[in-house]
């Protein structure tokens, strides 16, 4: 795992979600009222839609970058907590089938 990829991306425009990857920059989510990710309990997640995740992300808003990066590493950290738990309950070839299996 690169430990520059989720604040990049996050910069860029790409989140990773429990879905797959958004890239917040399409139009398609211009009005979308959803949260970024139903599942993640972050901060951003909690309180803002993908709309003004949007609208932040094209006028350029420094407050995108802060609240996309808060919401990627969130859901790294998640990832490597549920890892560690797999491992301590000899799960981890579900586990590494299971997200395998999602999309990118």
């Amino acid at each position: 795992m690169d430990c520059v990829m989720p604040t990049r991306n996050a910069r860029n425009g790409c989140l990773f979600t429990s879905q797959g990857k958004v890239l917040i920059k399409q139009s398609r989510y211009r009005d979308d009222p959803r949260p970024l990710d139903p599942r993640c309990p972050c901060y951003p997640c909690r309180t803002f839609s993908r709309a003004y995740l949007r609208h932040l992300f094209i006028a350029g808003e420094i407050l995108f970058s802060t609240l996309a990066t808060l919401h990627n590493l969130t859901h790294y950290l998640d990832i490597m907590r549920r890892l560690r738990d797999a491992i301590l309950l000899g799960t981890f070839p579900e586990f590494l089938r299971d997200i395998r299996s999602r999309p990118q």
